[in-house]
């Protein structure tokens, strides 16, 4: 029906009637002249049938059409309205919570005109039993909550600021519910506030708040924690672990845990920490770590290993306990236990332990012990004229001096009253063993100062040396108690030795210095050289003479089987002039033939110290152009340099001036630190330090070796001068030292000494391993030194399995071997030290070589236990076929690709 206020219908609707009446009335006119004559009636009736043929198509078009159209748009319209309603409706019944409208009215009472269905579950009541009233919802709000939640309401209704609100839902018999609700008011024509908005239950978010707020105080309990992720990387701490450490929280997030790493525990210990955690997800222990000020703490630790829903671990959280207070107290039990009260030296049952652990090392690695007993003369004398507190005093002294004679590994024991024990090993000869109690018995007679007063004691010492004494450890206490009480009666102030070989030593010792003697008039003895190898520059720059002796009878004897008969007799500085007479011959042969090389020489103490060494130098010189003699070089043991400071310093200074060259041998074995070397160093003022070989032997397989080598190459690079390294066998140690900076070397992995003639035929054969030239950049710097270090550990493990199967007091079992994460390469490769190599599949390559060898040396283990030799001895070379490590580098290497396609390194051979 067409609406009266429908102006553009009524436009159209007059314009159809005007223009209808306006064409039939000129049609009927038409018509009317040419049809016959009708009458009105008719005229009438033709002129009614033409205007409504007229009008009815017009109104159609210009009035219906229109509006059927407009009916149809507005008919679309309200179809895609119920359709967006349907969709808000879905929406708002799928979303999680309360979707509504709350109307307040001005009287007080409200409704709720639209809630979904989320109010039937949260507030157990349907939208349409709150449609016209609401006050159930206030009902059920908790009573603690209903003041507040009323007041929210209020004060959005009059300000008409968004309503928000935290509040409880209580239930008879059913826990509290928390809920969020969130909406924005709007004032309606009638007065009263409608909200449109959501309520969601926050009941288990309140409830992870409240177990984080009981965590966190928790957390900051008195006790240090800390949480890492699984990286093992600081994300929390607590302000009981900072005052713990020394760091602020800033210097302790986003750093790895070893930050606290204090050096005293081994890759060993923390493979097995890592290994329970790993299988138990906890681990319990003693752990010592170092604060910030450097400071040493011992701390119980409890390493707790946290996992997701899924069995995976996210985070570890370990708690720190300081236990200084308990190890003082284990400290003082344990010294009254194993340490003399007064001295703080070992008593007799720390002694006897600590016998068993040096005599089975002197087993294994062919060494000699010496096990003392050593009774103090006159300290009764001293303890009855000074008093008992004197006395006292006096023994600590003695026992710090017997301290500073021995070294650290060595054992000093107090027994009681004037008796001490003392446990030396380490000795390859007896004569370094004598050197030793030689050095105790003079420290010992030196006058004390006790309390303002002089006293003099000494010391009488019976000694007796395993292994050629092989009894047992109390008999080998007996033995040495018995030849003390000799000393004793024969003179005190000395040392005995209860070895029957040493004695008849000791009586045929001037038959073997005439028979010495003898030989170097009939000239028997002849200079081998082992070569000198600059590796940087891959050439041979020089040679060390040693002095070699073919006896008639025993043939080539070595300097160690002779060269110890002779040092304290002057034999030693005649067979010291004849070494540097020779030598200067040989550089005169070798420079005819082409080689520019130089010759070192060793001098002994006596000689060095000699009245007469600087003027029988110079007359040997006389003969020598000045190239010969820079090319001389004289060297001297370290401790014979500081055996007279003043003199040796001397000696070396106008040795120079001549123009011959000053090598320090053996260096690192005299000083006490690095600090005092370089005080020392400037005063002796040589031109190069030789690094003792037992520091070089042990470059890979032992940290502090590693250490102290570097520390001599800094030290000798901050005074200018050249320094050698000795006793290198492998090419891991040539690429070791070259990486600390030194490039000259010696050793059985160039050549043994020998003889001048077979000396000139290496030298023209020799060519330099193209390994020595790589540069280090192409290397991959540490971490291909830490494969070093790690595949020499291994290769020191295999050795020791092999030699310790003929040891009787070996208890390896093959259920040990079998268990390839305990040795150290098994620590390293298993634990994060070798994380960043694991994406090198050769890595995961080497797991598989590393656990057969572990298998065949389980194998070889058994068959060797059961008598079963020709499987034993197929089963050792298997071991060292396999063991080849050859395949392990360069396998490896390879993988890694840090080292540059054009400098591959070629298969390395081991001696």
């Amino acid at each position: 029906m067409i609406s009266i206020k429908d102006s553009q219908s009524v436009k159209h609707l007059l314009l159809a009637l005007i223009g209808s009446i306006f064409v039939g009335e000129t049609l009927v006119m038409l018509f009317i002249d040419i049809l016959p004559p009708l009458s009105h009636w008719h005229t009438a009736l033709l002129d009614a049938a033409l205007l409504l043929t007229l009008i009815f198509p017009a109104i159609y078009f210009l009035v219906f059409r229109p509006l059927k159209t407009q009916l149809i748009k507005q008919k679309q319209a309200e179809t895609t309205r119920q359709e967006a309603l349907d969709r808000l409706q879905k929406i708002a019944s799928q979303a999680p919570g309360i979707v509504f409208q709350f109307q307040l009215r001005p009287d007080g009472s409200c409704c709720v005109p639209y809630a979904n269905e989320g109010l039937l579950k949260i507030y157990r009541i349907s939208p349409e039993n709150v449609r016209e009233d609401a006050s159930y919802v206030l009902t059920v709000v908790h009573p603690d909550d209903l003041e507040n939640h009323r007041a929210s309401i209020q004060t959005s209704a009059q300000d008409l600021t968004p309503w928000i609100q935290e509040y409880r839902l209580k239930f008879d018999g059913e826990p509290e519910r928390w809920l969020l609700g969130n909406a924005l008011p709007q004032r309606l024509a009638d007065g009263s506030t409608l909200w449109h908005g959501f309520i969601t239950d926050i009941t288990e978010r309140k409830q992870v708040e409240t177990e984080l707020q009981i965590a966190a105080t928790a957390f900051e309990s008195q006790e240090g924690m800390v949480i890492t992720d699984i990286n093992k990387i600081i994300i929390k701490v607590n302000q009981a672990f900072i005052k713990l450490t020394g760091y602020s929280s800033e210097e302790l997030l986003n750093r790895r845990m070893n930050i606290l790493k204090s050096g005293r525990h081994d890759q060993k210990f923390y493979a097995a920490m890592w290994d329970s955690i790993t299988h138990t997800g906890t681990w319990q222990g003693e752990i010592w770590n170092q604060l910030k000020n450097a400071e040493v703490l011992p701390t119980f630790v409890t390493i707790t290993a946290v996992k997701n829903n899924d069995g995976e671990v996210i985070n570890y959280v370990a708690t720190y306990t300081d236990i200084t207070e308990r190890k003082v107290i284990e400290e003082k039990i344990n010294n009254l236990a194993f340490y003399d009260s007064l001295t703080q030296l070992p008593n007799r049952v720390l002694l006897a332990d600590r016998m068993h652990q040096t005599l089975a090392h002197c087993r294994r690695n062919q060494e000699i012990a010496a096990v003392c007993m050593l009774d103090l003369d006159g300290f009764k004398q001293v303890n009855d004229t000074l008093g008992h507190a004197s006395g006292d005093q006096l023994l600590c002294d003695v026992a710090q001096r017997l301290k500073e004679c021995i070294r650290q590994e060595d054992t000093a024991a107090r027994f009681g009253g004037d008796e001490f024990a003392l446990l030396l090993g380490g000795f390859t000869t007896v004569s370094e063993c004598e050197q030793t109690l030689a050095r105790i018995v003079a420290s010992i007679a030196a006058p004390y100062q006790i309390f303002g007063q002089v006293a003099h004691i000494s010391a009488s010492i019976g000694v007796t040396l395993f292994p050629e004494d092989s009894s047992a450890p109390d008999l080998l206490l007996r033995h040495a108690d018995q030849v003390m009480y000799e000393v004793k009666q024969t003179g005190k102030n000395g040392y005995k030795l209860f070895n029957s070989v040493h004695k008849m030593r000791n009586q045929t010792t001037q038959d073997f210095l005439k028979k010495i003697d003898e030989a170097l008039v009939k000239g028997q003895f002849e200079l081998y050289y082992q070569p000198k190898v600059d590796c940087r520059l891959g050439k041979v720059v020089g040679a060390e003479a040693s002095v070699y002796w073919n006896h008639p009878v025993l043939g080539i004897l070595a300097p160690s089987e002779f060269i110890p008969v002779i040092e304290h007799d002057d034999l030693i500085i005649a067979l010291g002039e004849w070494t540097i007479q020779r030598a200067l011959l040989q550089l005169n042969e070798w420079r005819d033939a082409g080689f520019n090389l130089h010759i070192s020489v060793n001098i002994s103490a006596r000689q060095l110290h000699n009245q007469e060494f600087l003027q029988r130098l110079q007359e040997l010189l006389a003969g020598c152009d000045s190239e010969i003699i820079q090319r001389l070089e004289i060297e001297i043991i370290e401790t014979a340099a500081l055996k007279d400071m003043i003199a040796g310093r001397d000696a070396i200074r106008k040795c120079r001036a001549m123009g011959v060259r000053v090598t320090l041998d053996d260096f690192g074995t005299g000083f006490l630190s690095l600090v005092q070397s370089m005080v020392r160093l400037n005063h002796l003022a040589v031109d190069a330090l030789k690094i003792d070989l037992s520091f070089v032997s042990d470059i890979l397989t032992n940290p502090e070796d590693m250490a102290i080598v570097e520390g001599v190459v800094g030290l000798a690079a901050s005074s200018r001068l050249q320094v050698i390294a000795k006793g290198v066998e492998y090419v891991d140690q040539i690429l070791m030292l070259m990486e600390l900076g030194c490039s000259v070397m010696q050793g059985s992995g160039f050549a043994k000494p020998m003889p001048a003639k077979r000396m000139r035929t290496w030298l023209a054969a020799f060519t330099p391993d193209p390994l020595w030239g790589l540069p280090v950049s192409y290397l991959t710097s540490r971490d291909y030194f830490e494969l070093l270090l790690t595949e020499a550990n291994h290769r020191s493990w295999t050795n020791r399995v092999i030699d310790n199967l003929d040891d009787p007091c070996d208890h390896t079992t093959p259920e040990s071997l079998l268990d390839h994460r305990q040795c150290c390469f098994g620590q390293w490769y298993s634990d994060e030290g070798a994380s960043h190599f694991r994406d090198v599949s050769e890595f995961d390559a080497l797991g598989a070589v590393h656990q057969n060898i572990h298998q065949i040396s389980a194998h070889l283990c058994e068959h060797h236990q059961a008598g079963m030799d020709v499987e034993a001895d197929a089963d050792k070379a298997q071991l060292l076929a396999d063991y080849d490590l050859i395949v392990w580098n360069d396998k490896l290497i390879t993988g890694i690709g840090k080292i540059d396609e054009q400098h591959q390194i070629p298969g390395r051979n081991y001696p």
